[in-house]
């Protein structure tokens, strides 16, 4: 009889709140020379969720400031935007790569190094948070 009390008291507190959460996979940060004061952040973000997710901030103990920015062409030029709100589609992926999407960091706190691991939080919209560690890579 307690254990059934129990066991219905726990379901009630835990099972109607589900918050976001999303797979990061293959995440690292390009290493830079000390004197470059941005690196750049890739991976592959899955959500298998039924409903869209979405990034709307990133930030470290390891950076000033991190966001997400989009390669872009225009009028044969390419440049950097930024991406406030990174959706990420119910049972989809998007992927953050050279070229495209990706992270940009800047001031890192300390030098980079190939081999550190650094840990990003990433906030979601539904107030949710995820930690990522990420490898500095060549």
């Amino acid at each position: 009889m307690i254990t059934s009390r129990l066991s219905l008291v726990l379901l009630l507190i835990f099972s109607p709140i589900a918050l976001a959460e999303l797979e990061f996979r293959d995440p690292w940060i390009k290493n830079l020379p000390a004197s470059v004061p941005v690196r750049a952040g890739y991976m592959t973000i899955l959500n298998s969720q039924s409903e869209a997710v979405s990034i709307v901030s990133l930030r470290s103990n390891a950076f000033t400031s991190i966001e997400i920015h989009q390669t872009i062409e225009q009028d044969g030029m390419m440049r950097m935007e930024q991406v406030t709100n990174l959706k990420i589609e119910s049972n989809s992926s998007v992927h953050l790569a050279p070229g495209g999407l990706h992270l940009m960091m800047m001031n890192p706190s300390e030098p980079t190094q190939p081999g550190d691991l650094l840990e990003i939080l990433v906030v979601l919209d539904d107030g949710s948070e995820q930690r990522v560690e990420m490898q500095v890579m060549k």
